[in-house]
């Protein structure tokens, strides 16, 4: 009977794979959300949704807080009146006689941020019609053509998750 030779070094193994596998990971869609709001809420670049997002979660703020948060974004000096001409902020309390003026959210700036958690906690999708989504309509231009299936992707996942009730 003839012995088996066996090469001791070249087994086959074959590898497990164990990746990380985590309940938190709502961010890595927020690109399309992002671009998503810009567009549908016509802000003009994504520094002004960064201090909508700051602000947020402050109750009332003045112009030192904003230029304290406006310190490391892109330098842009009209950030906060295009805010208040949008209809994202409005003032609270006018200045004058040693008392600063104080700013507040408006329903509008509250609800586009809680829209956007939505979105990225997977409560809701990103409307995928042609009245309610600029992307989808037949004369939209090349970048929301993209962003539009980007958006159906991320819809299409949106309904493979497990429901949060």
């Amino acid at each position: 009977m003839k012995r088996k030779i066996v090469n001791k070094y070249f087994r086959y193994k074959p590898k497990r794979y164990q990746g990380w596998v985590s309940d938190d990971n709502y961010l890595k869609n927020f690109s399309v959300v992002r671009r998503w709001a810009i567009m549908h809420y016509e802000l003009k670049s994504f520094s002004e949704l960064e201090l909508m997002f700051f602000l947020y979660s402050e109750k009332l703020f003045t112009r030192k807080v904003i230029r304290e948060q406006t310190n490391f974004m892109s330098w842009d000096s009209q950030l906060l009146n295009r805010l208040i001409d949008g209809g994202f902020i409005y003032t609270w309390r006018k200045g004058g006689w040693g008392n600063s003026e104080i700013f507040d959210l408006t329903h509008k700036g509250k609800k586009m941020i809680n829209s956007i958690y939505k979105k990225l906690n997977g409560i809701e999708p990103i409307p995928s019609s042609e009245r309610r989504n600029k992307a989808f309509r037949k004369n939209a231009p090349f970048h929301q053509k993209t962003l539009a299936k980007a958006i159906i992707n991320f819809n299409e996942e949106y309904k493979q998750r497990p429901s949060l009730e």
